[in-house]
């Protein structure tokens, strides 16, 4: 089941890769989009703006060339000369035609105004405003030609003032100024502007002195833009200029042109989102949508995952369970499609191998344990024929002792040889097999000598019949007995990771090494004339019962000089695998 996953995954992997591209080439177009219109919006604010600022600009230069106009004004001279010559009656009557001239002249412009004349010789002031007074310090404390901004009282609102000398450069000489025209325009008139601005415009805008004083379409709303005009200052204002910035914890696009005669600044910030709302709106839907498509398809994959894939995933866990020989494993899972069919039929299939291994498994045994028992009877009966030659010649010589032990060892030896039936033996019956067998053969070759060193706790270990005598046989029989003069025959045993080995050494005439690698090849192949029975019968029979690793090892003794034969087996269950870590015990 498990490593059907991957291919579920797959699917969803190839919607994503179906669905992502789309998101990506749509998120670059949106992007593009958005970066069009605040291109665009950028352009526009800023014309708006600076169209602002020329409206503002020349109601305050015609409110500048006002007093110019009343300079040159005919009533104006007549005033100045009947200062001049103290003609009081005339001086009334020209001060009441001066103030008809600035009614005039303030109706005449589009802001709301107040137009006044101070004559510093009489100590008046003439306005188009009731109950105004002449106010020396005003005089004092202002600039020539210059728009101060004032920021008036509980009882006056705010407003602009421009006091211009005549003649122009006689404020610092007070006996020769004639007079000093004054002329001033409330914040009333910039509101009304802004109000009109802010109905054609979206987004806020206001107006900011140097001082910091900030004025919006309304009194009511100058306190929300005094911090940001307060921080603006900060950042310091030159000329036009606009930035994206942080207002009340949105995103805004902001822009400012300075007013130069006002010494102010137009400041007029957006939203951005009013701009792109509706492009968001459209993104986010179409995320949306995408992520509709994308739980579709998951829901269309997860079915077919259900009924296609899972079940041909079933199908491949049965057959997985065949392939390790599980026969027995039958599929209940249903899945109410075809599929069923198919899990009917993988079930009859399973019975029918499982049916035919059986029969040829108990075959295969049937076929092994005969092969084992044939193998069993190939051992050389001219053994027996030898003994009992050697009987005769003893009973004949008179040797009733050495008859007697020879039948002891000889009766010890084929009792244990004849023994088919039981295919199970320790290793202590075969050392004592061995030692039989050795014992007989020193009787017929005095000159043979032998040692058997097996540690006592592999001695209860079960082990086949009959598989160290072949061996030790092929030891006398070609290794010591063609080789003149004394000859030895150890047989060792121990433990090594999981292993028994039993090693059967001779100082006989030894194999070459071209020899040695022969026979290695020979035990490997089938039984032939050149092969020699008892260690093929020795290496065949370990290889069918412990399987790879196990059998026969061929080599030359490093301490007889004559050849080494090791036997190798898996330690079997329930035998004491402790590794040796002590001398061997002699059994003889």
């Amino acid at each position: 089941m498990k490593r059907s996953r991957p291919i579920f995954f797959k699917i969803n992997g190839v919607i994503l890769i179906l669905l992502i591209p789309t998101v990506i080439l749509y998120t670059y177009f949106s992007t593009s989009s958005v970066q069009v219109i605040d291109s665009q919006m950028k352009a526009y604010k800023e014309s708006q703006l600076l169209f602002l600022q020329s409206q503002i600009k020349s109601n305050v230069e015609r409110l500048s060339l006002s007093s110019n106009v009343l300079a040159r004004d005919s009533s104006i001279l007549d005033l100045y000369l009947s200062i001049l010559r103290k003609d009081y009656l005339r001086m009334i009557e020209y001060q009441s035609l001066v103030k008809e001239k600035l009614y005039l002249q303030s109706f005449s412009s589009h802001w709301s105004n107040e137009l006044s004349v101070y004559i510093p010789d009489i100590q008046t002031r003439i306005s188009t405003t009731l109950g105004s007074s002449y106010d020396p310090t005003v005089l004092e404390q202002s600039d020539n030609g210059v728009w101060e901004f004032q920021a008036g009282s509980q009882a006056q609102d705010a407003y602009y003032q421009m006091l211009i000398w005549d003649p122009y450069l006689s404020k610092d000489q007070p006996d020769s100024v004639n007079a000093v025209f004054e002329v001033r325009f409330g914040i009333d008139n910039v509101r009304q502007m802004l109000r009109q601005y802010n109905t054609e415009n979206p987004g806020h805008s206001f107006l900011m002195t140097e001082s910091g004083e900030v004025f919006s379409d309304t009194g009511a709303n100058d306190a929300n833009y005094a911090e940001l005009g307060s921080s603006l200052l900060a950042e310091g204002l030159e000329g036009i200029g606009n930035h994206n910035m942080t207002v009340d914890g949105k995103e805004v696009y902001l822009s400012y042109a300075p007013v130069p005669h006002l010494g102010a600044w137009l400041v007029d910030y957006v939203p951005l989102e009013q701009f792109h709302a509706p492009i968001i709106q459209s993104r986010n839907l179409f995320y949306i949508s995408m992520l509709v498509l994308v739980v579709l398809g998951f829901c269309a994959s997860y079915l077919l995952y259900l009924h296609v894939q899972k079940p041909l995933s079933t199908l491949i866990k049965g057959l997985k369970q065949f392939e390790i020989g599980d026969y027995g494993y039958r599929i209940q899972q249903r899945f109410h499609n075809e599929f069923d069919y198919m899990m009917h039929r993988f079930n009859d299939m399973g019975r029918e191998i499982q049916h035919l291994v059986q029969n040829v498994y108990e075959e295969q045994n049937r076929s092994r344990l005969a092969t084992l028992k044939q193998l069993q009877s190939q051992i050389n009966p001219h053994f027996l024929y030898n003994c009992l030659s050697f009987i005769a010649a003893c009973a004949k010589a008179g040797e009733t002792k050495t008859i007697k032990d020879m039948a002891y060892h000889l009766g010890g030896y084929y009792r244990y040889t004849t023994r088919v039936e039981n295919q199970k033996a320790t290793l202590q019956e075969e050392m004592n097999l061995v030692q039989h067998y050795l014992q007989i053969y020193t009787y017929r070759l005095e000159r043979v000598d032998y040692r058997i060193e097996v540690p006592e706790d592999m001695l209860g270990e079960p082990v086949m019949r009959l598989i160290v005598q072949p061996v030790v046989e092929n030891a006398i029989m070609h290794g010591v007995e063609p080789k003149p003069g004394p000859g030895l025959v150890v047989v060792r045993g121990r433990r090594e990771a999981g292993w028994t080995i039993l090693q059967v050494e001779d100082s006989g005439v030894g194999m070459t090494e071209h020899a040695i690698a022969d026979y290695r090849q020979q035990l490997e192949l089938p039984m032939s004339e050149e092969t020699g029975c008892g260690l093929w019968n020795v290496h065949q029979r370990l290889k069918v019962r412990y399987g790879e690793g196990a059998g026969v090892t061929i080599e030359r003794s490093e301490t007889l000089k004559g050849m080494s034969i090791s036997l190798r087996w898996k330690t079997e269950l329930g035998a004491d695998t402790k590794e040796n870590s002590y001398e061997p015990t002699f059994i003889c």
